[in-house]
């Protein structure tokens, strides 16, 4: 890839990333898992989520206060990215993230990922969700 073409790559891969954050904040579960690739993982801490159906099932979960996580009415923030080519269709990054509710700090992380070019989108192939800090459980 050339630097031009890495750089409309990232600008990508970057959109998809906030079509995860501000559809999932927003409950738009349909939305979300449109970022990731049809064999798609969603991976936290010890429990991992493979396809759309999975990754779904696991958010509404969420969503409806039935797992641990107590994410309602929070917002997702991302901050430092780094992204680096495997090819012309592949991709790794590693992005800093801090999640709020009504002001304060709940969740500090970093989502480390794999990406994959599947008809001309950059789709998350992989996600695993590293937690530094975590006062919503």
């Amino acid at each position: 890839m050339t630097y031009d073409e890495e750089n409309i790559a990232r600008a990508a891969i970057r959109h998809t990333q906030s079509i995860y954050n501000s559809a999932g904040d927003r409950g738009k579960v349909d939305d979300m898992i449109t970022a990731f690739a049809p064999d798609g993982v969603l991976d936290i801490e010890s429990e991992a989520f493979t396809g759309p159906e999975a990754i779904k099932a696991f958010i509404n979960n969420v969503a409806a206060g039935a797992t641990t996580a107590k994410l309602a009415g929070s917002r997702h923030h991302l901050t430092t990215s780094r992204i680096e080519f495997d090819g012309d269709d592949a991709a790794q990054g590693w992005t800093y993230f801090f999640v709020m509710r009504q002001g304060a700090v709940i969740q500090e992380g970093t989502y480390i990922d794999r990406y994959r070019r599947i008809d001309g989108r950059w789709l998350i192939a992989h996600r695993r969700v590293k937690m530094l800090y975590d006062i919503a459980r």
